[in-house]
């Protein structure tokens, strides 16, 4: 245990400084602290080493909130931990240290604030890495915020005022480093800067995106100016007698045309029209209105569904399953794959211990079904996906109930997921998950319908082909099918058990 130099006295408040170098720029509001310490007195020492500059008095290392509050309390004295004055080159980096670790565990530093100490303790020569693993931070993370206090941009500020997020900072950051598009980085600022309520990431990336086809757009007028090819006007879009050019062309190509240019809204690229014999029902004010809305929200809706699935991707990945949510999706599903259907019900009931009411009225079955969730919800997560399956994939049961839902098909193949592969999915599942063994009549209705079917897909029998049997040397005098054993026999293994019962 490392040993512990400090000793508890009690100090004039007066001899008690703040830190100069504080890296909370804002103590808060004291009045609920101050309060307090006025009740009860200061229950916690502050922790405070000799003054460098004043002899007899000490600067605070830890407890800033605290030595205002008790002096808006009216308190004269105050109990403290002295510790040893701190060596020169270790001091700096000890209370910014000691700032960032105990200033988050009472009220909590602002996110300018812990970037101003990583940014301290930077330059008092700790390497990143080293500042990552006492902070826990990421090298991005701690690169990024340094990066941030550094600079008093538009940047900066916003994210200092709390309207930007460290994410959405970093997305700006890697924007300015990477971005080949000119000026792309500044006018996405600029923007930003105007938002009030500040930018989320995911409403960076969409200034971005929007920024970047504005200057793109600004890029292809300039070059069709000095070209000096024909722009359109706006109702270009829905004059009958202009139609757009499929053609892919020059622009040199469309000058000499005789075609015109026109740019939708945020489209980076012009659509290009050229003159029609044929008059085209002109539409009216209200359509055209309504056109350009249609295209306003046709160019937007792109941009937001690739951010929203960005969104959607990154939560899923970085969050903390919760067992309860996936009980609850699981048990909609078994319930959904149930509903209304007899045989997938009267399974899901016997599974749960309460029978499905088949032969009561429809408020009785309705009452069971709003029942069932209750029931599930008892069971774990691995065993209800496991219900799940098994619900899903009984609608075989009506099938093979007769002979009929065991035909085979020369059509089935991989994806066929109809007839009997969607049977033999069944059956396997029971199998390989329910350890159930197949009944020697399922046996015999399978060797049936796979010799009436020649043509079928043999990596889906279940049981060995009846035609392909070695040693089967007779047809059984029942049901056709050759003997397996013993050979020779005059009626199959199937047949002759359905006699002697």
């Amino acid at each position: 245990m490392a040993k512990f130099n400090g000793r508890l006295e009690v100090l004039a408040l007066s001899a008690v400084h703040q830190h100069p170098d504080n890296i909370r720029e804002d103590l808060g509001d004291l009045t609920q602290l101050s309060g307090e310490i006025k009740e009860l007195g200061l229950l916690n020492p502050l922790l405070v080493y000799p003054h460098p500059d004043r002899e007899g008095d000490f600067v605070v290392q830890d407890g800033n909130r605290r030595r205002a509050a008790a002096a808006q309390a009216g308190l004269t004295e105050v109990p403290c931990v002295v510790l040893p004055e701190p060596k020169a080159e270790r001091g700096p980096r000890a209370d910014i240290e000691t700032m960032l670790t105990t200033g988050r565990n009472h009220r909590p530093l602002t996110e300018a604030e812990v970037s101003k100490g990583i940014q301290g303790l930077l330059d008092l020569g700790l390497d990143i890495t080293t500042v990552g693993k006492k902070f826990k931070m990421s090298r991005k993370e701690v690169q990024a915020r340094a990066k941030v206090a550094q600079k008093n941009d538009g940047v900066s500020k916003a994210y200092s005022a709390g309207r930007l997020s460290l994410d959405a900072v970093q997305r700006l950051q890697e924007l300015e480093e990477k971005s080949d598009i000119p000026n792309l980085y500044e006018r996405a600022v600029e923007r930003i800067e105007d938002m009030p309520n500040g930018a989320s990431v995911e409403t960076v990336e969409r200034v971005i995106a929007e920024t970047e086809v504005s200057i793109k757009k600004t890029q292809r007028e300039a070059e069709l100016k000095e070209l000096d090819a024909k722009v359109g006007d706006f109702n270009i879009q829905y004059d009958a007698s202009w139609s757009k050019v499929e053609d892919e062309m020059t622009d040199e190509e469309h000058k000499a045309a005789g075609h015109r240019y026109y740019f939708s809204y945020r489209d980076p690229e012009p659509t290009w029209y050229v003159k029609e014999k044929k008059v085209k029902p002109e539409l009216t004010e209200a359509e055209k209105l309504d056109k350009q809305v249609q295209a306003k929200i046709n160019g937007m809706l792109p941009i937001v569904a690739r951010q929203r699935v960005s969104y959607i991707a990154d939560k899923i990945r970085n969050m903390k399953a919760d067992d309860d949510f996936a009980k609850q999706v699981i048990i909609e599903q078994v319930v959904s794959s149930s509903s209304y259907e007899d045989t997938p019900q009267m399974l899901l009931g016997k599974i749960i211990g309460n029978e499905y009411p088949e032969d009561q009225d429809f408020a009785t079955r309705e009452s069971w079904r709003e029942n069932v969730g209750k029931f599930l919800s008892r069971w774990p997560v691995s065993k209800l996906a496991l219900i799940l399956k098994v619900i899903s994939s009984s609608r075989a049961e009506e099938k093979i109930s007769k002979l009929k839902g065991f035909e085979r098909s020369s059509h089935e193949r991989p994806g066929f997921h109809g007839g009997w592969p969607q049977v033999r999915e069944y059956y396997e599942l029971l199998v390989d998950q329910l350890g159930y063994e197949l009944d020697v009549d399922e046996i015999l209705a399978m060797e049936y319908s796979a010799k009436a079917e020649p043509e079928r897909h043999r990596d889906y029998d279940m049981v060995p082909n009846p035609d392909e049997v070695a040693g089967a040397d007779a047809a059984c005098k029942v049901c056709g099918t050759e003997p397996f054993e013993p050979t020779g026999a005059e009626i199959c293994t199937g047949c002759a058990s359905a006699q002697e019962r």
